[in-house]
């Protein structure tokens, strides 16, 4: 006997949703230009899709009981015609409001961008970085030298601008 697989629709009457989808709007400026648009869905960090914005504006409740709020980061595409990933996380959540630098963390790392496997991190003593959130999921990242590792370990190329995101529900 064959097994049909099934689908979204036959399962649940075609309400299946991903969740909620963030537009990231990129505006950046220095060693590269970045300036576009992408979409990408809302992470929820726990393994379960979210319902609205509303509960991705709220951040994801940890084992620890510390909430964290994660930027969208794997985008659907290029952001004109370039390659981009973005890395932040806010430690320590507290719902919508301004984050400053010292919140923003990321997976294993520092807050950073990626254009085109260029990483352009944040650094303690050079980088301005704060983060808002809005209560509709949306916000913005403004930032001052996000820079590359340059020799001997110090901030070479840098960029600055803001990435910029408005929340849809599905």
């Amino acid at each position: 006997m064959e097994e049909s697989p099934i689908t979204a629709e036959a399962d649940n009457g075609g309400d299946f949703s991903l969740g909620p989808r963030v537009t990231m709007t990129f505006d950046l400026d220095g060693a590269t230009t970045l300036k576009g648009k992408q979409t990408a869905l809302a992470p929820s960090l726990n393994g379960t899709f979210l319902k609205s914005c509303g509960e991705y504006a709220e951040g994801t409740k940890r084992d620890d009981g510390k909430t964290i709020f994660a930027m969208a980061g794997l985008l659907d595409g290029n952001v004109s015609d370039r390659k981009v990933t973005v890395e932040l996380w806010i430690d320590d959540y507290a719902g919508p409001g301004d984050y400053p630098k010292d919140q923003l963390v990321a997976p294993g790392s520092r807050p950073s961008i990626a254009i085109d496997n260029v990483i352009y991190g944040t650094w303690p003593d050079t980088t301005s970085s704060k983060v808002t959130t809005s209560g509709d999921g949306g916000g913005a990242w403004t930032f001052k030298k996000l820079a590359t590792t340059g020799p001997g370990g110090l901030p070479d190329d840098a960029v600055s601008g803001s990435i910029k995101w408005t929340c849809q529900d599905s």
